[in-house]
């Protein structure tokens, strides 16, 4: 049995993120998708906020829960020490850019010194995807725009709820 963990800040929660989420599967038996708890880091969302994001997603979205197991459990530390507390063996990353590659790749190879049982495998995010991130959905809703093709109806109404205003559609 293999267990993946596919971890991040999840800060909001991108379709991005679901994409990799999804295609995940095909390599684990059972996934973790762990959110990285860094109290030195700012978020917009708090831990339990960001567990209800993916919670919701994955319960809005039914093709998620066939075929894996799926648990979101929050960490701090390295993320190789919470892989081997729970007997991950497989860290997945999502990859936007050649500079997400360069980043993603020397985390990958210091891991693999750290512990040298787990394994890195990069997924290239969908093209259409690509230019979708966290930052990005934060700095669209910041001036007003229109966040719904880069986040589930869920999640943008959070969002927009934290710069003092909700869309239509999104009440």
């Amino acid at each position: 049995m293999i267990t993946g963990i596919y971890a991040g800040t999840f800060d909001p929660l991108s379709k991005g993120h679901l994409d990799i989420i999804r295609r995940s599967k095909k390599f684990c038996d059972k996934l973790i998708i762990g959110i990285g708890i860094n109290s030195a880091k700012k978020t917009m969302f708090s831990e339990a906020e960001r567990i209800d994001q993916i919670n919701n997603a994955l319960d809005t979205h039914t093709d998620f829960l066939t075929g894996v197991n799926i648990k979101v459990i929050p960490f701090q530390g390295l993320l190789v020490q919470f892989a081997r507390e729970i007997g991950a063996t497989l860290l997945i990353r999502g990859i936007r850019s050649v500079s997400d590659f360069e980043y993603e790749l020397t985390l990958a190879n210091a891991n693999k010194v750290l512990a040298k049982e787990i394994e890195t495998v990069f997924l290239p995010t969908s093209p259409e995807l690509a230019v979708v991130s966290s930052s990005l959905i934060k700095e669209v809703a910041k001036y007003g725009g229109d966040i719904s093709q880069f986040t589930t109806p869920y999640v943008a109404k959070m969002v927009e709820k934290q710069f003092g205003f909700v869309k239509a559609g999104h009440e």
